[in-house]
């Protein structure tokens, strides 16, 4: 049964100074009842919220509401809420445009869907339940223009605000590649240097500086729930080429991968070697086992991005620069997730590798003969989300 409820669209409110656009989810937190949404039933209020006295339960499928909000054309939004349980978020235009965040969470947690709207006024807002047994909670909708909505969560092991998160300052989940210097600047900065950290692994291909999940606590992809949200500062040497995030598998095998290259690689927004212009892009392996490249957008040496990878138990999605790519994975029985500045040993022209794997010194002459001097990549407004079954 549908109980139609009453239904405002709001306008979209100017910020002057920023020329940004906010869109207004009227009753977000469900503190007045059902003012504002649509609901399919089975759902409820309740009173188990994160914020307020009130939240929205969904207690099985096809349980779902939905609100209409007016948007501006061809902008950046991102949707997020707080949410417990198993479910799904996210908005749909009724004209082809449909993006969702599933999530599956036991505490309090903000999940964020970033999209870029197409050529409509409006869009539907939605949650939803996830066929799973047990009731679903929602708390706190937002829709925010300029990228990504941040990644505070109600579970303690993620930073709120601009703070690192203790799962990464604590060492309790990641370990460091490279600790000289130590990435962490002060409590709201990581600054990753592979050129003066200088640390190799038997079988990489450059200089790392990253955190990487502890081995203790690798599991399956499918195992695993997880976001990692950050604003990416990058200041590179023209020809360099970097990975700033990936999921790594048990062998030598990566799973997901991050770039910021500014190579001839074929494929991408720029794909010209040396020209100052650095392809963001991510490649995928499916579930073949095959790799799957796509173009997020290009910076230049400077600039700043707002990245989010989020692993939904195998079904990994990365957005940036406006961009979404996302597909399910092939799966490992002990992956990772690592994320920082891992500078290639790669010849910008030919892709050919210039260095001898393991090897620090040809590395270094590499990196020499390239002109590579700079590779800084910082990280503010860090937040990590992991939970594993």
């Amino acid at each position: 049964m549908i109980n139609q409820k009453s239904l405002f669209i709001f306008a979209i409110m100017t910020t002057s100074s920023s020329f940004l656009q906010a869109a207004t989810i009227n009753n977000a937190g469900f503190e007045d009842g059902w003012s504002n949404w649509n609901e399919v039933e089975p759902a409820a209020i309740s009173g188990s919220a994160y914020k307020g006295s009130k939240s929205l339960k969904i207690q099985g499928s096809p349980g779902r509401v939905h609100q209409v909000v007016d948007i501006e054309r061809n902008t950046q939004y991102t949707l997020s809420a707080y949410v417990l349980g198993k479910g799904e978020i996210g908005v749909n235009d009724l004209n082809g445009l449909f993006k969702s965040e599933k999530f599956d969470v036991s505490s309090w947690t903000k999940v964020s869907k970033t999209f870029t709207s197409a050529n409509t006024d409006s869009l539907q807002v939605f949650a939803k339940h996830n066929n799973s047994s047990n009731d679903v909670r929602f708390d706190d909708f937002t829709l925010s223009s300029g990228g990504s909505g941040g990644g505070d969560t109600g579970g303690g092991d993620t930073g709120g605000g601009s703070n690192i998160p203790s799962s990464i300052t604590s060492g309790s989940i990641f370990d460091l590649e490279g600790d000289n210097p130590n990435p962490l600047v002060n409590d709201s900065t990581l600054v990753f240097v592979p050129l003066e950290a200088q640390h190799i692994t038997p079988n990489g291909n450059g200089w790392r500086h990253e955190y990487k999940v502890k081995s203790n606590l690798r599991v399956a992809m499918t195992d695993t729930y997880e976001v990692f949200e950050a604003n990416v500062k990058v200041e590179m040497s023209d020809g360099g080429k970097t990975i700033v995030a990936q999921h790594h598998a048990s062998d030598t095998g990566t799973i997901m991968k991050v770039y910021v290259s500014d190579s001839s690689e074929s494929g991408f927004d720029d794909s010209t070697a040396n020209n100052g212009v650095f392809d963001v892009y991510v490649r995928l392996r499916n579930t073949s086992g095959n790799e799957e490249k796509f173009a997020l957008g290009t910076i230049t040496s400077g600039g700043s991005f707002n990245l989010k990878v989020v692993n939904n138990y195998g079904d990994v999605d990365v957005t940036a620069l406006g961009s979404t790519f996302g597909i399910p994975v092939e799966d490992d029985s002990e992956s990772y997730f690592k994320f920082g500045n891992y500078l290639q040993s790669q010849d910008p022209y030919t892709l050919d590798n210039c260095g001898e794997s393991g090897n620090s010194n040809s590395f270094k002459e590499c990196f020499k003969d390239l002109g590579i001097t700079k590779s800084k990549i910082t990280m503010t407004n860090v937040s990590y989300t992991r939970v594993t079954k």
